[in-house]
């Protein structure tokens, strides 16, 4: 029978010294371990997203909740203890809702986490302003509210948690992300205004120029087109959007889209347009979930 004495010498010593921090010179011993590869968390990081996964936001970039997914992923990022809580504060125009998200963000093990919070209020111009002006609250999706809420607290989180704030472009360039296809985010006069990508840009032309064919020339019957063909129900919540008439107004799905209706037109016509190039166009409805 083997004794305790000889079942101690089975267990192996450690390999490594741990590090205790009672000193500062401990802290420089931990600091000196980790400068290189602080460089490197950040390095693969950005490898792993593309050029949806960030806006040019005030000539910077900005990470967005797709981009910090994949990064969580990558690293096997634990997300913790996360509450949501509904709150109430006033301005000039009344009471208003903020939705707060808070919660734990960790890397693998004991050794880095952090608290993390999000935040997104019923006065957010992105949710609750359209042409300038204020929604009235029945108008505003709070549902989106609560679900920025959370997708701002896991983007603060993990780019915290990994040194991803501040990034010059240069870094974000060197990792392989296109900043031509990355959507261009100003803010103006307290609203959102959204630029298009050159792809996108590249498509309103040739959208704008099979109108002009179609109408003969007629900039006004053209733009008349545009609005009638660009107008549709949300399949969501069955809502009547209005269409627009000029093209600089579309992107993303809705230009596509719209781009799509005109072209089969135009074919019908005899009127005949090469397809956009840079990338194949996503050509579901706008409002359309998938």
């Amino acid at each position: 029978m083997t004794n305790k004495r000889e079942n101690e010498a089975l267990i192996p010593e450690p390999k490594t010294e741990i590090i205790s921090i009672e000193r500062v010179e401990d802290l420089i011993s931990i600091a000196q371990q980790r400068i290189e590869v602080v460089p490197r968390l950040v390095d693969l990081s950005l490898k792993v997203t593309n050029y949806r996964d960030w806006v040019n936001q005030g000539e910077g970039p900005y990470l967005v909740h797709s981009g910090a997914e994949k990064i969580a992923r990558l690293f096997g990022i634990k997300i913790l203890n996360v509450d949501t809580k509904k709150e109430w504060a006033k301005d000039t125009r009344g009471e208003y809702y903020i939705y707060r998200t808070t919660g734990t963000v960790a890397l693998p093990g004991t050794i880095d986490s952090i608290e993390a919070m999000g935040t997104c209020s019923q006065r957010d111009a992105f949710f609750a302003k359209a042409k300038g002006e204020w929604l009235d609250s029945i108008e505003v999706d709070e549902t989106n509210i609560m679900k920025a809420s959370y997708s701002n607290f896991v983007v603060n989180g993990i780019t915290h948690l990994l040194g991803l704030r501040n990034l010059t472009w240069e870094q974000v360039i060197k990792a392989g992300i296109d900043k031509s296809k990355v959507l261009k985010v100003d803010y103006q006069s307290g609203s959102q205004k959204v630029e298009a990508t050159d792809t996108e840009k590249n498509t309103q032309k040739k959208l704008w120029n099979l109108l002009l064919q179609i109408t003969g020339g007629d900039e006004t019957r053209a733009r008349d087109l545009l609005k009638e063909q660009s107008g549709f129900t949300s399949k969501k919540d069955k809502k009547k959007i209005e269409g627009k008439t000029d093209v600089k107004y579309l992107t993303g799905k809705w230009l596509n889209f719209t781009y799509k209706k005109i072209k089969e037109m135009a074919e019908q016509q005899g009127f005949t347009e090469e397809a956009v190039e840079e990338e194949t166009p996503e050509e579901r409805e706008p409002g359309q979930e998938g």
